[in-house]
């Protein structure tokens, strides 16, 4: 049972040796996501001069334990970067939005991949947002809302990353690079590799 681990074993922290420290939290439904992280981060503490990565992971099903779920806040607290995926229980996507939501802003990023709507709300990578999700003024909403008619939230998640590209270039640059970035990093994130 996923509860009685203790999340410190997928806990890396990186010599420094002056470069600058990067913190970062996620929490993953299964582990076959957190040994690719792992590993990609293994390999930026090995190979980059100027920055480490310090990465804090959780399973999902551990946050139901109580000292597990300060830990996290904890981590969340001091991070830089936090990452969520696949985060479908309802009871514990209260629990994390109760715990991001008031650090969001002091996040560099908040990347919340394929997950119930109040947790994607939390996404943030520059200019790019996923608040106004499930709002009527929402486009991605919008469009996600037309999908889930004709195919599911899969299917519509699939079609975004399609059909996105050809309309960032009716947006400013900045706000287009930022919905790229997110988008690349959807499509990484998917293929689940330690070279992505």
């Amino acid at each position: 049972m996923f509860t009685n681990v203790d999340p410190a074993i997928r806990t890396i922290i990186p010599e420094a040796n002056g470069r600058t420290v990067v913190k970062m939290v996620y929490v993953v439904l299964e582990s076959q996501y957190q040994s690719s992280l792992s590993a990609a981060v293994k390999q930026i503490n090995a190979t980059n001069k100027n920055v480490c990565v310090q990465v804090s992971g959780y399973l999902l099903e551990e946050l139901r334990n109580e000292d597990n779920l300060n830990q996290f806040k904890t981590d969340v607290e001091n991070a830089n970067v936090f990452i969520g995926s696949l985060i479908f229980i309802e009871e514990l996507a209260e629990k994390i939005v109760d715990i991001v939501a008031p650090l969001r802003d002091s996040l560099d990023a908040c990347v919340i991949f394929p997950s119930m709507p109040a947790v994607m709300r939390l996404n943030k990578l520059g200019t790019f947002s996923m608040a106004q999700l499930g709002q009527s003024k929402s486009a991605i909403a919008s469009f996600m809302r037309k999908k889930k008619e004709s195919g599911g939230f899969e299917e519509g998640m699939l079609k975004l990353v399609r059909t996105l590209p050809k309309v960032l270039k009716y947006l400013p640059s900045d706000k287009a690079a930022d919905a790229r970035n997110f988008m690349n990093s959807l499509q990484y994130w998917l293929g689940g590799s330690s070279e992505n």
